[in-house]
């Protein structure tokens, strides 16, 4: 019994999606948005509708969050390996993972020709939020998923990402975006 307890106890410590971690979450979502949970004279409703709609993204946030940490999603190639869609593949792995969205085009039977691999506001910039909710869905639940025109395949799929840690953020610019680069765009 002792020794389960102890193993739990463990398991938690390495799990990337913790308590601690929602509740940091939440933390920082009313530090970050403290003008909205502090009431300011008159206009109670509005003030209502902005927390709700505070709230909701807080909860889509956490929950796409605990959906990658936890649950199996596609698996994503790079060049010398797989990011495993299973995160409990390796129960060690200290890395933090978010939600991508993959996008694979293919015509016929031949190789794909674009492999990507895109942030939600990516996908929102280029392709507009009706293309995200029809092919991926909020939480990627439509996924996979993939539609053919013609001779013309383009396969949806979520993925695990690894999060940068800050000192690979510090090092890019402001203007660059880290992109992924699929094995079949060699």
């Amino acid at each position: 019994m002792a020794n389960d307890e102890y193993l739990d106890i463990n398991q938690a410590a390495n799990a990337t999606f913790t308590t601690e971690r929602l509740r940091n979450l939440v933390i920082d979502h009313v530090i970050d948005n403290s003008a909205l949970f502090l009431p300011q004279g008159p206009g109670a409703a509005e003030h209502l509708l902005k927390l709700l709609d505070s709230l909701e993204k807080m909860g889509q946030k956490i929950a796409t969050e605990a959906i990658t940490n936890r649950q199996n999603l596609s698996p994503l190639p790079t060049f010398d390996s797989i990011i495993q869609p299973n995160p409990e593949h390796d129960i060690t792995d200290p890395a933090r993972y978010e939600m991508r969205y993959r996008l694979v085009e293919q015509i016929g039977d031949e190789a794909p020709f674009k492999d990507e691999v895109l942030s939600r506001a990516e996908v929102e910039k280029e392709h507009g939020i009706e293309f995200f909710n029809a092919y991926w869905g909020e939480m990627g639940e439509k996924c996979p998923n993939n539609v053919t025109t013609g001779d013309r395949t383009l396969w949806f799929t979520a993925v695990r990402y690894p999060v940068l840690d800050q000192s690979a953020t510090q090092s890019i610019s402001s203007n660059e975006t880290p992109r992924y680069r699929a094995p079949s765009n060699r």
